[in-house]
């Protein structure tokens, strides 16, 4: 008996040598990483399998995920993964599951991770957690076994770096309704940056695709992703303003406009807790769907001191072409990745699960993107027909009506006794230059709408809201300059009764449309689509300072002639032509006497006023289309 029982004993003990360990590493393994499998391992390179982390940078306490997948149609039956400090070699952290595996190894039985079965496997992935005193770069390293005589050791992530700030790691966040935003571990930073930063993701250009905006290594925002057939891991990081709740996204969109666009989002609560969803862009709105968590897995991020983080990987599938979107239904079919689209960025408040509109239009990528690439991308969607708009819009109320109402309300003395084509000087600039004004405004006008589709509500930078106001003041204007000219036609006689209401009337509509046209202008050059420096709307305010002191000027100078000319007439004593006075025998006329006001001072301010409304119109023309 006792001898049969040894036979099964050493029977059991061989099948499992030969077998392999299916329910994961023996716990002898954690200090050689070894299989005991009676074969060498490969020598070659592990170009089948690769460790990747959801973060290029960790902070103590805090907690990344980190994804082991088979590449190029392989799998794999076994594993046995931790992380090692870069310069001790020593095993830090700990593991905790997220999809398939245990956890085993050091004194806290957590410090590695293997599998549980021999089944195959092309991706498993686990959330580690650094311990609160760490305080150097960590690589993940694993043995990946393809079969049992097959496995690799050292297979290796790229080094995460140490960030500068400490972290704690707030509980998970869970939603009984399965079709709440997929969630995970949410980092809050006890002691945060000094300025928040933003830095250059490592991996871009190598490993990674990104969507950045940087100088050096201080960012505004970067978008990254590692694309696999199979799924894409994304992280986006921005820099945001304001308090609250807060969303952070990216679109996937067939053009550079809004509209029937995917979105992947994330939304931070005002707990800090950071979820992802599913959603879509119907026009300029954003609509959640029945399968918002569909797809979506390893989520990870955080919102602090004005910095958004969000990782997180999305499964995709080739989507069927007969399964179309359910647009009542707020269902949508999987995001197809493998097609190239424009990337969208975006932020903006949120209230619970609803996206708030966003306070700045969202930033696109000027080319469509492939994201099976590991490009850099720095550059923008430009918005040229935006750009002729704000150029013609600049032309007709600073240049053309800024010059021509000035003709108009101080010109009409001068050259009084001369014409062009039968008319007075004045009234053929001012004619011309105000049609002109017309026909700018309403082409301007019609491009716009084309650009936008129609009428539009715009997003207005944070703080900034009365910019909101653009579109509408641009309909007002408009109409006020086709109804100056419609008011023309009808215009009463010289002496007709009703000539001063009409003049009155002429006078009014024209600089309600001239004042309401260039604050329109003033706020039009702070709009993101422009792309004008901020500074360009400080240049139409020195605009609109400048032209009310001409006015002002030319307003003292007409009441100074005029009370010249008064003084002058009662004193004035007039003369025959010998010298005598209008009792003597030989009284001759006086000549018709030229206006006071037209003098030379007064031609010498026109020339003035309309070479710096030029040079305002040549400055803001080109803050507007260099840049």
């Amino acid at each position: 008996m006792m001898l049969l029982r040894c036979l099964v004993l050493f029977l059991t003990l061989l099948i499992g040598q030969i077998s392999g360990y299916g329910s994961g590493a023996p716990s002898f393994t954690c200090s050689t990483k070894m299989p005991s499998h009676g074969a060498p391992a490969q020598t070659s390179p592990a170009t089948d399998y690769q460790i990747t982390t959801s973060s290029s940078t960790y902070t103590p306490g805090g907690s990344i995920t980190v994804t082991i997948t088979a590449l190029n149609g392989k799998v794999f039956v076994g594993y046995l993964m931790v992380a090692k400090d870069e310069g001790t070699g020593a095993d830090l952290g700990s593991f905790s599951i997220i999809s398939g595996g245990k956890v085993m190894c050091g004194t806290t039985r957590n410090q590695g991770v293997t599998h549980t079965n021999k089944a195959s496997k092309t991706t498993e992935s686990f959330t580690w957690t650094a311990p609160s005193n760490a305080n150097g770069n960590i690589k993940f390293e694993a043995t990946i076994v393809q079969s049992y005589s097959k496995y690799w050791l050292n297979v290796h992530s790229d080094v995460v770096t140490l960030a500068s700030a400490a972290v704690t790691t707030k509980p998970t966040t869970t939603f009984p309704d399965t079709t709440k935003a997929a969630t995970t571990t949410s980092v809050a930073t006890d002691k945060p940056p000094a300025t928040g930063a933003v830095t250059m993701d490592h991996r871009c250009g190598d490993t990674r695709g990104c969507f950045v905006n940087c100088e050096g290594n201080d960012c505004q925002y970067v978008v990254s992703w590692h694309y696999r057939p199979e799924y894409v891991d994304f992280s986006i990081t921005r820099k945001v303003t304001g308090g609250g709740s807060k969303w952070l996204a990216i679109g996937f969109s067939t053009d550079p406009k809004m509209g029937d666009d995917d979105v992947l989002h994330c939304l931070s609560d005002s707990a800090g807790h950071v979820t992802v969803a599913r959603s879509y862009n119907q026009g300029t709105s954003n609509q959640p769907i029945a399968n918002s968590q569909e797809g979506i897995s390893s989520v990870i991020g955080s919102y602090n001191d004005g910095v958004f983080r969000c990782s997180f990987r999305y499964s995709q599938v080739r989507p069927d072409p007969d399964n179309r979107v359910k647009r009542q239904g707020t269902s949508r079919p999987m995001i197809d990745l493998h097609q190239h689209r424009h990337l969208m960025l975006g932020d903006g408040p949120a209230f619970g699960d609803i996206l708030a509109m966003h306070k700045e239009n969202p930033l696109v990528t000027a080319e469509m993107v492939n994201l099976q690439s590991t490009d850099i991308i720095g550059d923008v969607a430009r918005y040229p027909l935006v750009k002729v708009h704000g150029c013609l819009m600049i032309l007709a109320w600073i240049f053309c009506t800024g010059v021509g109402l000035v003709f108009a309300r101080f010109y009409k003395p001068v050259w009084s006794n001369r014409t062009i084509l039968g008319l007075k000087v004045w009234f053929q600039f001012h004619r011309g230059l105000m049609v002109t004004t017309l026909v700018l405004t309403l082409v301007g006008f019609i491009i716009i709408f084309v650009e936008a589709n129609g009428y539009s509500k715009i997003s207005a930078p944070i703080g900034k809201g009365y910019v909101a106001s653009h579109p509408i003041l641009g309909i007002i204007v408009t109409v006020l300059t086709v109804t100056n000219p419609i008011m023309a036609l009808f215009r009463p006689g010289p002496k007709d009764k009703n000539r001063p209401i009409f003049n009155w009337a002429h006078w009014a509509v024209g600089m309600a449309a001239h004042i309401l046209g260039v604050i329109t202008i003033c706020f039009g050059v702070e709009l993101q689509k422009v792309g004008a420096p901020k500074y360009t709307v400080y240049v139409v305010i020195g605009y609109i300072v400048y032209h009310v002191l001409m006015e002002i000027t030319l307003k003292i100078y007409d009441l100074f002639a005029e009370r010249q000319n008064s003084a002058r007439i009662e004193h004035m004593e007039m003369k025959n032509g010998n010298g005598a006075t209008q009792n003597g025998n030989s009284f001759r006329p006086e000549e018709p006497k030229r206006d006071p006001k037209d003098s030379i001072i007064k031609k010498l301010l026109l020339a003035f006023h309309v070479a710096i409304a030029f040079a305002f119109t040549l400055t803001l023309l080109l803050l507007v289309t260099q840049y």
